[in-house]
């Protein structure tokens, strides 16, 4: 994940968060598949594709907790 590809999650909504973090298990899921069976090329996909959805897991809990501090105050 670029830095501008950063940059354009942390304006998208958390729902929108949400459904691009599940586009990115399903996207793991097959890199997973293709690991096992030998025909995965790019060796450093899979590792990839894990700290993007660290990531977004990590906007979306930000994201979260900006939301309860603010119905704090």
């Amino acid at each position: 994940m670029k830095k501008n590809d950063r940059q354009k999650l942390a304006v998208l909504k958390i729902e929108e968060l949400e459904k691009k973090l599940m586009e990115e298990r399903q996207g793991l899921l097959k890199l997973k598949m293709e690991k096992e069976t030998g025909k995965l090329k790019d060796l450093h996909a899979y590792s990839k594709k894990r700290k993007d959805i660290a990531r977004i897991r990590t906007l979306i809990g930000e994201k979260q907790y900006g939301e309860q501090k603010k119905g704090i105050q």
